[in-house]
């Protein structure tokens, strides 16, 4: 019997695809109109290589931008681009349309749900505050605050111990193939959000969803 359902964030509980791609848009446009001598297009392609080669976590994609295009630091356009981003994620920022009537029904049913995240702490907690989710779960496991990120088991395990569970009672839900697989090598038993992904069907050896809401039905099956 299912006792305890956990969610990955990111492109689970809300589209964070689209709205990085608001964001970078956004913060691109808001450099051109102060100066930055590139063409919209070309700009946004070259933010996201760099953001591919330093990783999302990185803190200066937009300086090398700059940099890159001027051949000079250039603060002011810096700065643009950081309020155009986050003026953009601020105003678009919001759970899938049925994330919040999932969640309130899946407590409804007494299961007690939790978080289970890779990224940097105080990022993804912004994300749960802002996008109104904090005070539908009981625990919320960071990578960066454990020391283990998914697929590894041991991120896995911490869940456990945190919600008091074994592997059969849980069920764990994320939107990539190679940490429902991490999961289901725990034992644990899992559900492929994929809304965004629009994966092929594989071999996960569980079932796969394109809403939230589809959830529901299949608490009885697992």
């Amino acid at each position: 019997m299912i006792t305890n359902v956990f969610f990955d964030l990111d492109d689970t509980l809300y589209d964070t695809t689209r709205l990085a791609n608001l964001a970078r848009r956004a913060a691109v446009h808001s450099m051109i109109n102060r100066g930055l001598p590139m063409v919209h297009e070309d700009a946004l392609a070259r933010l996201k290589e760099i953001i591919r080669e330093k990783g999302s976590n990185f803190s200066n994609h937009f300086d090398i931008l700059v940099e890159e295009s001027t051949g000079e630091k250039n603060n002011k356009l810096v700065s643009a681009g950081i309020i155009g981003y986050h003026n953009s994620k601020f105003a678009n920022i919001m759970p899938f349309d049925d994330t919040m009537s999932t969640l309130i029904d899946l407590r409804r049913r007494g299961l007690t749900l939790n978080v289970i995240s890779n990224g940097r702490a105080v990022k993804q907690w912004e994300k749960i505050i802002r996008l109104g989710l904090e005070a539908f779960f009981k625990n919320v496991i960071i990578s960066e605050e454990v020391g283990f990120s998914k697929p590894d088991g041991k991120i896995y395990e911490i869940a456990m111990d945190e919600a008091k569970c074994a592997p059969e009672e849980s069920l764990f839900v994320d939107n990539d193939i190679v940490s429902i697989l991490g999961a289901r090598k725990m034992g644990i038993n899992t559900i492929l959000m994929n809304r965004v992904s629009k994966l092929p069907e594989s071999t996960h050896g569980g079932p796969a969803v394109n809403s939230l809401s589809e959830i529901l039905p299949l608490l009885g099956k697992i």
